[in-house]
This record gives structure tokens, C-alpha cells and sequence, in this order.
């Protein structure tokens, strides 16, 4: 499948949470007609995902220079802003996940078809009420805990 070719923007995209794990962890694991993902409603702002490696350092006393190599990787956490709506079944439902030790699957659906598909456990469910012309707001931490499975678009 082709990857894009244009910059798209995010308007349109969804994140859905399941709190099915796949058989296996790929295409079909993740699209298995047991997956049921519930959208998670009014999300502001979805925040990076993607592999960060550690880069571990030592210095040979014969050249004093610095070497480098990759060592763990961690592919990160999706810090959602959320507009609050408590009675939205993907909001509940995150709500769920914040206080279970247990692994969700979720699926993040761009606007041209792309797909990533993720392993993940819910870090932090916080309120992030401000001032009296902020919205009421939640903020989510998503620890994806696999590297994502990307589906390009079709």
C-alpha cells in the first residue's frame, strides 16, 4: 500500500479505545470482528507518538571521544486534551482504564484512511480545569506499550 505523499491536516481524525487485546498483534489481530473500539469524544488535542531511543554513552580513554550507541526503545505517550463529557461511552471508558492495571487496544484513524493501531495502558486521567473562559478539559496520558501497527490508506 502506498504511505501519503501530501501533508493532510488532523481535522477529522479519531481516536477509539477497546478493552479487547488482538490475538495476535498485527493487521488482522487489530481488525478482528471481536475489536470493538469506542470513540473517545472531543479530543483536542492527540499529542506525538512515535519510537524514542535511549542513547547510551561511554568514552574510550585511548580517544576521549564520546561514543554513541541506541539502546531501549520506547515508543511513547499520547498526551490527549479532551474536552469533558463524562456520559461519552469512549470518555467512561477511559475512565475504566484509568484505574485498571490491564492493557487496551486503540485505534487512531486519520482523516485520509491511515490507521495506527495501538497497545496501550491509560497513565494519567487528570481534570485540567482553568480559568473562567477555559473549557472544562481531561488530560490522558496513552503509554503505548508496542511498537504501532500502521495501516496506510487505501
Amino acid at each position: 500500500m502506498p504511505a501519503r505523499t501530501v501533508v493532510q491536516t488532523i481535522a477529522g481524525a479519531t481516536l477509539g479505545l477497546s478493552a479487547s487485546l488482538p490475538a495476535t498483534y498485527d493487521q488482522a489481530g487489530y481488525e478482528a470482528s471481536a475489536m470493538v473500539y469506542t470513540d473517545i469524544a472531543e479530543i483536542d488535542d492527540f499529542g506525538p507518538h512515535g519510537m524514542k531511543a535511549t542513547i547510551t554513552e561511554f568514552t574510550p580513554v585511548s580517544t576521549g571521544v564520546v561514543a554513541k550507541m541506541k539502546g531501549s526503545k520506547n515508543y511513547g505517550t499520547m498526551a490527549l486534551s479532551i474536552g469533558s463529557i463524562p456520559s461519552n461511552a469512549g470518555q467512561a471508558l477511559l475512565e475504566t482504564a484509568a484505574e485498571s492495571n490491564n492493557h487496551f487496544s486503540a485505534k487512531y484513524s486519520y482523516p485520509d484512511g491511515e490507521v495506527h493501531y495501538l497497545d496501550v495502558v491509560v497513565a494519567t486521567k487528570e481534570y485540567r480545569d482553568g480559568s473562567v473562559n477555559n473549557a472544562s478539559k481531561i488530560g490522558v496520558d496513552l503509554g503505548i506499550c508496542r511498537k504501532p501497527v500502521v495501516v496506510a490508506a487505501v
